[in-house]
């Protein structure tokens, strides 16, 4: 494991690379690619893809439904011919889905079987402030913790990750990133794909020692993400699909600064139904879709309209730099199904009921070596804000790197989620128009935020979810009073 100084030089560095002129990246890039890459050769669409497992309850009484689950190392194949040392939920990477109903309470039992501590955080999740993974609820090495999950909220994909401070991104790197699905009532009356075509997947982006073990990107030579893309654990692979309507739950699950853009074939276009918390109100059709650490997205891809043979690729630009990540075969001809024209009703928060608004500004501090919210390190001892339960808020976001060091940021809230108001004074686009809790700010961008403190009061956390910047002090601590 990194020690802590290696930590925050790596996350300092990575935002830093990230920020570089996309030409000085392409250089940097090429000369990694061409003399410095150690990671073995990963052959495009040579593998098909696996969706994990979903998780079974060890015991359903009243109403609730019990898990246990282990965080363990286990050996993974993922590059061909090598075996991979992983950190996994049971074992395995990415860890298995739990699907859960709203209403219907979830208990978790996590037991830690890792040579170091860890902490289990429900991204997206309204859970109470003792089951958030927040500092000092680590797990020691041997031991457990329950997790209690209400399920409130309505359908939506959240995930679940490791939170321990300063070795976050080591962590996740290392393996430690689940699906957890919620549905209900109002989304199985929209018809939408189901069973084996409703497909998640978690796309992450590594780099590989010669012996097949992850190796952390290397920001002084220009590597700011990983070098293999894999989605749900394999690299680049490819996903037989019949001439019909899918559902992918998309994930970008990346511990380091991997934005993407995606695209489908030659700039096909696909429905957006759903972001970070839940459905939208009305299929959004685009071309091109970012999706940045953390964020999820559910799309409708249409694959009627191919031939049978065809071969269509998910596609990704990384700071102007192009990615694969999955190949398409369309394989067989099926019954086709609708793309309704409503999803679910979405309530607006007015901005005329906030009784508080807050300014945060986000940027690395040279002089201390640091990233920091509002001039400040995170300190786990230190209470930032205080938002009261039921309150409406209004928060102003600013990315307040300078142009000569234009550094990403993707602001992140536990327990509330929030509409997006406006961007740089401008609506948000329609495919980022529903319910978020993550949202991108590149250099010198401002945006604010509108959410409604409820339903638990405590202490919860805020942060850059570019992992680097949030190891190295991009987090802050509010407590929710009653």
């Amino acid at each position: 494991m990194p020690k802590r100084r290696d930590v925050l030089k790596y996350g300092l560095l990575a935002g830093a690379a990230a920020a570089l002129p996309v030409e000085r990246l392409t250089s940097a890039f090429t000369r990694t690619a061409t003399a410095a890459v150690t990671s073995p050769a990963a052959p495009l669409f040579a593998t098909p893809l696996v969706v994990p497992p979903v998780l079974k309850p060890t015991l359903s009484i009243a109403g609730t439904d019990y898990y246990d689950m282990t965080m363990r190392t286990a050996q993974q194949q993922i590059l061909p011919g090598a075996k991979t040392p992983i950190w996994g939920y049971n074992g395995i990477f990415p860890g298995p889905t739990i699907r859960a109903r709203k209403n219907r309470p979830i208990v978790i039992r996590q037991h830690n079987k890792l040579p170091a501590d860890a902490a289990v955080h429900l991204h997206g999740g309204n859970v109470r402030s003792s089951s958030d993974g927040l500092p000092g609820q680590e797990i020691k090495p041997g031991k457990n913790r329950v997790y209690i999950y209400p399920n409130r909220q309505q359908a939506s994909t959240l995930w679940y990750h490791d939170h321990v401070h300063h070795h976050e991104a080591f962590n996740t790197t290392q393996g430690l990133t689940g699906l957890y699905l919620i549905t209900d009532p109002a989304e199985d009356r929209l018809g939408l794909p189901t069973g084996r075509y409703d497909v998640p997947m978690v796309i992450q982006d590594r780099s590989f020692n010669p012996d097949g073990s992850f190796r952390l990107p290397d920001p002084g030579k220009g590597e700011f993400f990983g070098e293999v893309p894999l989605v749900n654990g394999r690299p680049s692979p490819f996903f037989e699909v019949e001439q019909r309507r899918y559902r992918f739950r998309l994930l970008n699950a990346a511990s380091s600064d991997c934005l993407h853009e995606l695209t489908l074939g030659a700039g096909d276009s696909f429905h957006v139904i759903g972001t970070d918390g839940g459905l939208l109100t009305a299929p959004v059709q685009v071309n091109k879709l970012p999706l940045a650490p953390s964020e999820r997205v559910e799309v409708i891809v249409d694959f009627s309209k191919y031939p049978v043979g065809s071969q269509i690729v998910l596609a990704s630009s990384v700071f102007g730099l192009p990615m694969n990540l999955l190949r398409f075969d369309v394989k067989k001809a099926k019954g086709q199904d609708r793309l309704p024209g409503k999803l679910v009703p979405i309530e607006r928060l007015k901005e005329s009921k906030a009784t508080v608004h807050r300014d945060f500004q986000l940027n690395l501090d040279p002089a201390r070596g640091e990233m920091v919210i509002n001039g400040k390190s995170f300190d786990p001892d230190r209470i930032d804000i205080r938002p009261k339960l039921g309150s409406t808020e209004v928060w102003t976001i600013h990315n307040a790197e300078s142009a000569e060091l234009p550094i990403p940021h993707v602001f992140h809230t536990h327990l509330v989620r929030f509409q997006i108001l406006d961007r740089n004074g401008n609506a948000p686009a329609p495919f980022e128009s529903g319910w978020k809790d993550s949202v991108t700010l590149q250099a010198g961008e401002r945006v604010r935020i509108i959410m409604r403190f409820g339903d638990f009061p405590g202490r919860y956390l805020y942060h850059c979810h570019l992992l680097g910047h949030a190891d190295a002090g991009m987090m802050a601590t509010m407590f929710v009073t009653p």
